[in-house]
């Protein structure tokens, strides 16, 4: 079997040859690389200098060593979009006592620490670019297309994806997601309540887009999976009630999972850190069926989840502590309780339940990739089991 057709008799509930340790987009776990610092340390402690994989300035450098030497795999993503000419906004940064102040034209102004994108830190978002009705029709019209794909360059894109071994991915806005990253999850939950038809007119705005720009490359290309970034819970559920979802999300992720399905797309799927089991209740009515990377800190409970949804197809809920220098003892006992049971089930992706953090060594990721492939049926990868 293929890459493609392993994943998508996974994502189907039918039985592969093997089950692929497959990584996420924004969540890849152990199996599609790490952010530089980290990558250095599993260099350090034992990998293979030749090993790719690593995240430098938020560009993965040679992934494809990284899946052969660990028998993992990933998507392959559309490279090009129907949107064209989207003026965007000017940045400018600078450091100051230690930290880099990014200033926009929005009027956005971002602290953070030097080097972040090898390091990642949260930033200090001083102020966010939307923070009212002006500031939204400066930002509406930078992101606003200013033409459209033509006919014969879309068909010459479109058919470098008629063929593929691998699953292919297209990405849409994420409702929470978008709104989140204009107004901020603080300054969002109270322009819900003063200030509804902003959020409804940034709504519109955002599903008309998708309509004209994202919707007919679903249909033209008939990906694997479509998929949103959302990050709309915390730990202890979501940021946004339900009712909110259902009034300014729900009709929208009908749009988009409609679509998918009469475009025979098996999957439309949700990146969402926290605990994300009422967010699944609310949304499943509404198109969702796939949702990754289950976070295991933060509560959420695939057995449980699999009895009010049977055929919910689910990636992670690996603690990713277990391969961090010291925790390796607990690497054993975490796959096996989970692993076996939700494979046998059908539908689900082993992994981490996001990325590799700093203190993770090659030891805790021999150990667990061996044991995983194990549980896995499978063969692939390079590096020594034990």
């Amino acid at each position: 079997m293929t890459d493609r057709e392993r994943f998508v008799a996974v994502a189907t509930f039918q039985t592969p040859d093997y089950i692929p340790i497959f990584g996420f987009p924004g969540a890849p776990g152990m199996a599609g690389g790490a952010l530089k610092w980290t990558h250095q340390n599993l260099v350090r402690t034992g990998m293979p200098a030749h090993v790719g994989g690593s995240y430098d300035d938020w560009q993965c450098r040679d992934v494809e060593s990284w899946y052969r030497y660990w028998g993992t795999t990933g998507p392959l993503h559309v490279d090009f979009t129907l949107e064209q000419d989207c003026p965007g906004w000017r940045t400018t940064t600078r450091v100051e006592n230690g930290y880099e102040i990014i200033e926009s034209e929005t009027g956005a102004i971002t602290r953070q620490v030097v080097d972040n994108a090898n390091i990642y830190i949260m930033p200090e978002y001083v102020r966010y670019d939307v923070r009212d009705r002006a500031s939204w029709e400066f930002v509406k019209d930078r992101l606003t297309p200013r033409r459209t794909l033509n006919p014969d360059e879309l068909a010459r894109q479109a058919k470098r994806f008629e063929q593929h071994d691998r699953p292919l991915f297209i990405h849409v806005r994420g409702v929470y997601g978008f709104l989140r990253g204009m107004f901020g999850p603080e300054a969002l939950s109270y322009m819900l309540y003063d200030d509804p038809e902003l959020i409804a007119d940034m709504v519109q705005w955002m599903t008309e887009y998708t309509r004209r720009y994202r919707l007919p490359l679903i249909e033209r290309l008939r990906p694997d999976v479509v998929h949103m970034g959302e990050d709309l819970c915390y730990n202890h559920g979501m940021l946004w009630s339900p009712e909110h979802f259902r009034q300014y999300a729900g009709p929208y992720y009908r749009m988009v999972s409609d679509c998918a399905r009469a475009s025979g797309v098996p999957l439309v799927a949700v990146d969402s850190d926290g605990n994300v089991m009422e967010f699944i209740d609310t949304a499943v009515p509404f198109g969702l069926n796939m949702l990754y990377p289950f976070e295991v800190k933060s509560g959420n409970d695939l057995f449980e989840l699999r009895r009010r949804h049977p055929r919910f197809v689910c990636a992670g809920w690996l603690e990713k502590e277990i391969i961090n220098e010291g925790n390796e003892s607990q690497i054993d006992a975490e796959l096996m309780r989970k692993v076996p049971s939700l494979l046998k089930q059908g539908g689900y992706f082993p992994n981490g339940d996001h990325g590799i953090q700093p203190p993770a060594t090659f030891r805790g990721m021999c150990r667990f990739m061996t044991l995983l492939h194990e549980l896995c049926g499978n063969p692939e990868g390079e590096f020594p089991r034990g």
